[in-house]
């Protein structure tokens, strides 16, 4: 089953968590305000810090603030600083695991992770916030 982490799910919460807070606000007010265990509050904040999606304040009023508006964080940005890389199989000619020329989906798969990619990218946290998101995909046959 393809699956999101508990820790990208946390990390769209406590962005739009930060959202509502006008200033820094520390990580234990934020699992207070989310119910999510102060513990890992701290580590997925490292983690979007890391990705330069929030800010770590220090001294009086230390806590995180977010670098952009909802509106300019994607759902790929997340994901790709808390996962990694959008890819659904490691398929490539260093981690190929059958014989390359009797393989017929060489290549293939990478196709389809451009798509789902390509999904994540159209989405931001702010239509997440504001149950956007499904509008904004359409099944095509």
């Amino acid at each position: 089953m393809l699956k999101i982490s508990k820790l990208t799910d946390y990390a769209t919460i406590l962005l739009i968590h930060l959202s509502k807070h006008e200033k820094a606000t520390s990580s234990s007010i934020l699992a207070v305000e989310t119910g999510v265990p102060e513990p890992t509050v701290a580590k997925v904040l490292k983690m979007l810090a890391r990705a330069s999606l929030v800010k770590s304040c220090r001294g009086a009023g230390s806590g995180y603030t977010l670098v952009s508006d909802l509106d300019q964080i994607t759902l790929a940005t997340v994901v790709v600083a808390i996962e990694g890389p959008i890819n659904l199989v490691n398929c490539d000619r260093e981690n190929c695991r059958v014989i390359l020329e009797e393989c017929e989906l060489y290549g293939k798969w990478e196709g389809i992770s451009l798509q789902v990619r390509s999904v994540f990218e159209k989405i931001t946290i702010a239509d997440l916030k504001h149950e956007k998101a499904t509008s904004l995909l359409s099944v095509q046959p």
